[in-house]
């Protein structure tokens, strides 16, 4: 953990805050070049500075920026360019999100209460089996209940063979006002990262 500050020439402060090791920084507002100091953290502070250096960040050869090199303790996973008025993103990793949530379908006005709710995903090599504790309260028109997320952030360079991701959430429910009338659903996602 250390307090990383980053300047553009320009004197944007694009960062300046303590940061985990593997932390993705988002860095917008980037001119020519950049500055970065990192730093000691001495009582939640910025303390002396570890180590100093300028990084050109213009998509010249001059720059020498390639994904996935290193640029002193930073290394580069994605920079955008504009190629004919269109923004493109040019990424070695993909930072994915999943949520398994529930909410009732549009234009269904019958409340339902959930009695049980599974979730399996992530790599179809390797999945992940998760039971939650159902909500007590039923799932109205205008509610929605998060059980859960899981996130991956996938090497899109160095991956060599495709990935292949599955998810599915399974629930088991009744209508709020019949509790003999069940209303189970199961949802699935799949993709594959190359």
């Amino acid at each position: 953990e250390v307090w990383i500050t980053i300047e553009s020439t320009a004197q944007n402060l694009l960062w300046n805050q303590i940061t985990q090791r593997d932390n993705i920084i988002n860095l917008r507002g980037i001119d020519e070049q950049m500055s970065v100091q990192i730093a000691e953290i001495e009582d939640g502070r910025r303390g002396d500075a570890i180590l100093t250096y300028n990084i050109l960040t213009n998509c010249t050869a001059e720059a020498g920026l390639s994904l996935k090199e290193s640029y002193g303790a930073f290394e580069l996973v994605e920079f955008t360019t504009r190629e004919n008025g269109v923004v493109v993103a040019n990424a070695a990793l993909a930072n994915i999100l999943i949520t398994y949530d529930v909410e009732l379908q549009q234009g269904t006005s019958t409340k339902a209460q959930i009695t049980s709710a599974t979730s399996t995903g992530g790599l179809s090599s390797n999945l992940v089996t998760e039971n939650y504790t159902p909500p007590t309260q039923p799932i109205g028109t205008r509610s929605k209940h998060i059980f859960g997320t899981q996130s991956f952030l996938i090497d899109l360079i160095d991956g060599g063979n495709d990935l292949n991701y599955e998810f599915e959430l399974q629930l088991f429910a009744n209508s709020f006002s019949n509790m003999d009338l069940p209303c189970n659903a199961t949802t699935t996602f799949q993709f594959t990262a190359n």
